[in-house]
């Protein structure tokens, strides 16, 4: 296994078993050492305003490579009549693998657990979200690591498109619940208007295009819309999907210290 990394020291101390390449999505001139010899690629797109235009150059890159397989990690909704910008992006990227003929998998997840450490963690006591009383099927992004490692190197994946979620649909009230539980101590949601949020993103320093992608998703699941909950991560891996509960559990020293 091989993995393309900006900083490669940084990197080995994470991944020191794992076979290292200098990569950088913006540097076109870095793919094909990248790609030589690569049989399979798990496609973790970049969090970029011209994310769909790198995403196709790489594409076309492993398509000359020889490249048999692109795992992509996508995102649920593309089959949305109306799509945000963001899903836009994916779903204009899987037609760009469709029609490169190199075979695919895409999986396309719901927000993941993690967000609530990385995107949106509990401050002072509470969760802030403009969600109202919307509801997603969270899943761990664990899970769906394990469903792009099966997709890899098992067979029966290619064409297949995969939605994975988690196995319940929760608010963020409920999830400030069970983070209470979890942490011993009280955590709240505190449902702000999307003007405040739009602020408070900027003046923590989020550009202006990813702040309005984001809030462009916070809409979303306010309406419901990514509430269903799929078995596809059981019918993949074998096992079911981390429940809220178990991922609160395994990362409880963050929320004691949030």
């Amino acid at each position: 296994m091989r993995a393309g990394v900006r900083d490669q020291a940084k990197a080995k101390k994470e991944l020191p078993d794992i076979a290292l390449v200098p990569f950088d999505f913006e540097n076109e001139k870095m793919f094909s050492a990248a790609l030589e010899g690569v049989e399979k690629v798990f496609l973790l797109p970049p969090l970029l305003p011209n994310q769909l235009e790198l995403m196709n150059r790489f594409v076309d890159a492993a398509k000359r490579a020889g490249v048999g397989h692109i795992v992509k990690l996508s995102a649920i909704g593309i089959d949305d009549e109306t799509q945000s910008t963001a899903i836009k992006w994916h779903g204009a990227s899987e037609r760009h693998i469709r029609e490169s003929g190199v075979a695919f998998t895409f999986l396309r997840p719901n927000s993941f657990m993690q967000n609530f450490i990385t995107y949106f963690p509990p401050r002072n006591g509470a969760i802030y979200l403009p969600w109202g009383n919307g509801t997603a099927s969270f899943v761990d992004t664990r899970d769906i690591a394990n469903v792009a490692a099966k997709a890899l190197t098992s067979d029966g994946h290619g064409g297949r498109i995969y939605t994975l979620t988690g196995p319940a649909t929760l608010g963020i009230a409920e999830v400030a619940l069970i983070l209470s539980e979890v942490a011993g101590r009280e955590f709240k949601y505190v449902d702000v208007p999307e003007a405040a949020a739009r602020d408070g993103m900027l003046q923590a320093g989020v550009p202006p295009w990813q702040v309005e992608l984001v809030l462009e998703l916070h809409a979303i699941n306010k309406q419901n819309r990514w509430s269903a909950v799929t078995s596809d991560v059981e019918k993949v891996t074998g096992t079911p999907p981390t429940d809220f509960a178990q991922f609160a559990r395994d990362h409880a020293d963050k929320f004691r210290a949030s």
